[in-house]
């Protein structure tokens, strides 16, 4: 896909760099993307899961207009830190899948 304007209508500036490969710029910027969508996603459901719960009509006006409570914000604001800091842990170059236990292992070979 080739895109001749940029959504906002601004020109095109040069492609910010940040690393030596630009290939790994441009995965970086689609995980981020990637990301922020799941986010948006994630927010909607969880502002229609409340409005659900409310009892009130659930219309797509009544989710775009949907104004949390302080405590509802507060659960959101946790669940945005939340998926942040998930995304955020496996740029810190640590193991983060465990596996099984060297003892569990042989309950699964049935050789």
């Amino acid at each position: 896909m080739v895109m001749s304007a940029h959504p906002t209508g601004l020109p095109f500036k040069p492609e910010q760099t940040f690393f030596t490969d630009s290939a790994h710029d441009r995965l970086l910027a689609m995980v981020m993307t990637l990301a922020a969508k799941l986010h948006v996603t994630c927010d909607r459901l969880a502002c229609l899961e409340m409005l659900l719960e409310s009892g009130k009509p659930v219309t797509r006006e009544a989710l775009d207009l949907f104004q949390p409570t302080p405590e509802q914000a507060q659960q959101l604001d946790a669940a945005r830190q939340a998926l942040a800091s998930e995304l955020m842990f496996c740029s810190m170059g640590r193991e983060a899948s465990l596996g099984a236990p060297a003892e569990g292992v042989d309950r699964f070979d049935r050789r």
